[in-house]
This record gives C-alpha cells, structure tokens and sequence, in this order.
C-alpha cells in the first residue's frame, strides 16, 4: 500500500480547497438518510455535520469521518475514506452513512469492500451520490461519478444488497442538482465478482 499512499498524498496536495455552503434544501435532502439510519453505532464518511447532529439528537452513537476537522462535533476522524480500515474493527459498526462522497473516491470498488468489512452482518450503508452527466463527470474532484447500473454492479460485487433506491435534489433551483439514493445492507462477506446482474426481488 506504500504507493497507494503516496497516491493519496499526491491527490491531496493538488486538490483545491473548495467551501460548500449549507442550505435549508441540504437539511432537507439529509432527511432521506437520517430517517433510515438503524439504531446503533454508526459513522458519517464524508463529514456531514448537520446529519451527525441529528443522528446523535436520535440516539445514536455517531464519529463524523472527513479530511476536514469538524467545528462542533466531538467523535471524528480526519482521514481520507480510504483508510477507514485502520480506524474501525471489522464488523464494528451498524450503519455509514456517506452523502456526495462516494463518486470523490478513486477506487470504488475497494471502498465498497472496507465498508463491508468494517459493518457487522447485515449492517446498513445509506449511500448519496449525483446522477451521472457530463457535468458532474467532469467536476474537478469527481473521479466515480457513474450511471446507476454501475452503481448497482459495484454494490452487488461487494457483498451488498439493495433495500431501497430514492432520488432527489439539494438544490431545486438547479435542474443537475439531482441526486441518487441507495439504502443497502451487507448480503455477503467477500467480492462476488462471478455472473450477471442479481435476480430482482
């Protein structure tokens, strides 16, 4: 993992500082996913700290995990999602949350897996990612954003089951403000990598 590491290091330096503002229409968009969050032990990979407030306010015990330092919240880890298998015990965790993190992530695939790991059986993966257009596609920190079908696969292929699919916007203003929801349970422990696409339910 040294030169995935040096990887990292790299992205980071050359990523641009960027300050997103929070709005009433974001508080509204979380509400998807804190209204789904199982009880439990969880965490917010991405650094939403609204959704952390609320979640803790509901009883839940949740670390807000981001590059960046929190203002308010007290349970945090500042690293890259990357590395979220040296912060947790394998299946430690009843539920990730993840809004509009997923598609800044450069592999995919592995990150899908640590999450698996690091959930316990049947743990829950609520997931928030922008509908695939050339415009996101070609947003300067997106390296995965991608259609839904690919989505789906990479779900499937790291052991996760699809419980409900939502969408929306954070911005209605905005017609790209689109964005893909996926409630998701762990269904298997490893890489299914064999075979086509799941049977439907």
């Amino acid at each position: 993992m040294k030169h995935f590491d040096t990887f990292l290091e790299e992205l980071a330096q050359h990523t641009p500082d960027r300050e997103y503002n929070w709005s009433a229409q974001k508080e509204e968009a979380c509400q998807w996913l804190i209204d789904r969050a199982v009880p439990g032990r969880g965490v917010d990979v991405g650094g939403t700290e609204y959704m952390c407030r609320m979640l803790a306010a509901a009883g839940r015990e949740i670390t807000y995990y981001d590059l960046n330092v929190p203002r308010e919240h007290q349970l945090f880890v500042q690293d890259d999602m990357a590395n979220i298998l040296d912060h947790f015990e394998p299946a430690s965790l009843d539920f990730i949350t993840t809004r509009h993190t997923l598609e800044h992530s450069v592999a995919p695939l592995y990150q899908l897996w640590a999450y698996n790991r690091v959930l316990r059986d049947d743990g829950q993966l609520l997931v928030v990612v922008p509908l695939h257009c050339k415009e996101w596609v070609w947003f300067h920190t997106h390296y995965s954003c991608l259609p839904q079908e690919n989505w789906l696969m990479l779900f499937h292929r790291a052991g996760f089951r699809v419980n409900e699919i939502g969408a929306g916007t954070w911005n209605s203003k905005r017609e790209l403000f689109v964005e893909l929801r996926f409630d998701l349970r762990v269904a298997a422990r490893g890489l299914r990598l064999e075979g086509g696409a799941p049977a439907k339910r």
